[in-house]
C-alpha cells in the first residue's frame, strides 16, 4: 500500500467495544429503529446535492459537499461527526440561515413539497417555525434576556398567527407547551436568568414546537449541559416528538447518547455524508472506516482498553484531495481511492455507505487491499 495514500496503514478494525442492542443503556427509552419508515413511508424532507461554501481571502472553504438524504414522517435522524465536519452548517443551510461569508452553492431542499431554496424572505419568515424550526445550540445565549418567557413564546405565535385576542386561551396554550416539555407553569412570568440551563433548553424546545412544524432540527441541544440534564433534555425531545408527531433531526457528537434516541444515524466527515443507516446497523455492523473509528472512540466502563485515535493527516478544506475525502486517514486506501470519489452504495434497505470497499465491481481490489493490510 502506498504510504502517500495512507501514511499509517493498520489492521482491519473489528467490532470490539461496539455497542449492541443488548448492552445499550436502559436509562433512556430506546427507539426500535427506522423499521417500516423506509421507502414506503412518506418523505417529509428531501435534501439533494446540498453544497455550502465559506468565502475566505485565500479561497472558498467547502463546508458541505453535495450531500443528499431523506427524513421520513415520524422519524428521528441523528447527524454525527467530529467538530468542523459540517453538521451545523447543514442544519442552517436547510433553514436558509447560512450567514456571510457562507453561501449555498447549489442543491435542493424540499419540505412537504415546498422547495425551500425558492422561497423569498417573507415566505421564508412564514415557513420557519411552521414548516421548519430550530432548537439552537446553547440555549443560554438563544433567549432574549430582557423578555419574560411568556413573551418570547407569544412572539413566536403572534408573528405567524397575528394578535391573539383571547389572552386566557393563549395562556392555556403556553401552559400546554410547558406540560409537553416538562416545565412548571410558574416560569410563565420569569426571565431567562432565573432558569437553569436545562430549563432554558426546554423553553427553546417549547418555542420550536409551538406552531406544530413538520421538521424540527435540534443543533447540539444537549451540549454544555451536565450528564443528568442531558438525559432530561434527551427524554424531552423523545416525548415531544411522540406527542406532537414531528420529524426530528438531532445533531451531536455524543454517539452513546444519540444511539438511545434516534432511528437512523448519518455520519459526516469533512462535509461529506459517508454512511447513513438504522441505528442498530451502525452500532452492530458499521461499514465505513470512519464510522468504525467513531464508535471505537466511545469510552467503556466495562473494560479497560487503549484509546484509539484516527491516524493520518487532515487536508486543507480549501483544497480537498482528489478521490475519497477520507483516504489520507483511511487504513484501507489504495490507488483507486485517490482517483475516483466513492459513490453512495446501497447495501440493504436504508443502509448506504460511500466507500470503494463495498463496490461489487472492485471485489478483487478490496480483497487485495485487505490482504496487504493484514500482512503489513
Amino acid at each position: 500500500m502506498s504510504q502517500q495514500l495512507n501514511p499509517h496503514p493498520k489492521s482491519l478494525p473489528q467490532n470490539e467495544g461496539v455497542i449492541s442492542n443488548q448492552n445499550r443503556s436502559s436509562s433512556l427509552p430506546v427507539e426500535e429503529g427506522a423499521g417500516g419508515r423506509g421507502k414506503n413511508s412518506r418523505t417529509v424532507l428531501n435534501v439533494e446535492k446540498l453544497r455550502i461554501h465559506y468565502a475566505t481571502p485565500q479561497g472558498d472553504v467547502i463546508a458541505v459537499s453535495d450531500i443528499s438524504f431523506n427524513l421520513y414522517e415520524g422519524e428521528t435522524l441523528g447527524l454525527v461527526g467530529e467538530s468542523g465536519c459540517g453538521k451545523s452548517t447543514t442544519a442552517y443551510g436547510i433553514l436558509q440561515l447560512v450567514q456571510p461569508p457562507g453561501y449555498i452553492v447549489n442543491g435542493s431542499i424540499e419540505v412537504d413539497g415546498t422547495e425551500v431554496l425558492n422561497l423569498d424572505e417573507e415566505e421564508l419568515r412564514k415557513f420557519r417555525w411552521t414548516g421548519l424550526s430550530l432548537i439552537p445550540q446553547g440555549a443560554m445565549n438563544s433567549l432574549n434576556p430582557t423578555m419574560r418567557v411568556k413573551d418570547q413564546i407569544i412572539d413566536v405565535i403572534e408573528s405567524h398567527e397575528g394578535k391573539q385576542k383571547d389572552r386566557e386561551a393563549l395562556r392555556e396554550r403556553i401552559f400546554s407547551l410547558f406540560q409537553n416539555v416538562g416545565l412548571p407553569n410558574r416560569i410563565y412570568n420569569m426571565y431567562p436568568h432565573e432558569l437553569s440551563g436545562g430549563m432554558k433548553q426546554r423553553v427553546c424546545i417549547a418555542m420550536a414546537v409551538a406552531l406544530n412544524p413538520t421538521v424540527v432540527i435540534a443543533d447540539e441541544a444537549t451540549s454544555a449541559l451536565d450528564v443528568v440534564v442531558q438525559r432530561i433534555v434527551a427524554q424531552t425531545l423523545i416525548s415531544v416528538k411522540d406527542d406532537i408527531g414531528v420529524s426530528l433531526i438531532v445533531i451531536g457528537h455524543d454517539m452513546g447518547l444519540l444511539a438511545q434516541i434516534v432511528d437512523r444515524i448519518a455520519v459526516m466527515y469533512a462535509g461529506k455524508m459517508v454512511e447513513i443507516a438504522p441505528v442498530e446497523n451502525v452500532y452492530a455492523k458499521p461499514l465505513h472506516p470512519y464510522t468504525q473509528l467513531l464508535i471505537d472512540s466511545i469510552p467503556s466502563i466495562k473494560e479497560r482498553k487503549p484509546l484509539k485515535i484516527t491516524e493520518g493527516i487532515t487536508h486543507d478544506p480549501r483544497n480537498p484531495p482528489s478521490g475519497c475525502i477520507f483516504r489520507l486517514r483511511c487504513p484501507f486506501a489504495w490507488q483507486h481511492c485517490a482517483e475516483v470519489e466513492p459513490p453512495q452504495i446501497m447495501m440493504d434497505d436504508l443502509h448506504e455507505v460511500a466507500c470503494h470497499l463495498y463496490d461489487e465491481h472492485f471485489a478483487e481490489r478490496r480483497a487485495n487491499a485487505l490482504a496487504t493490510i493484514a500482512n503489513s
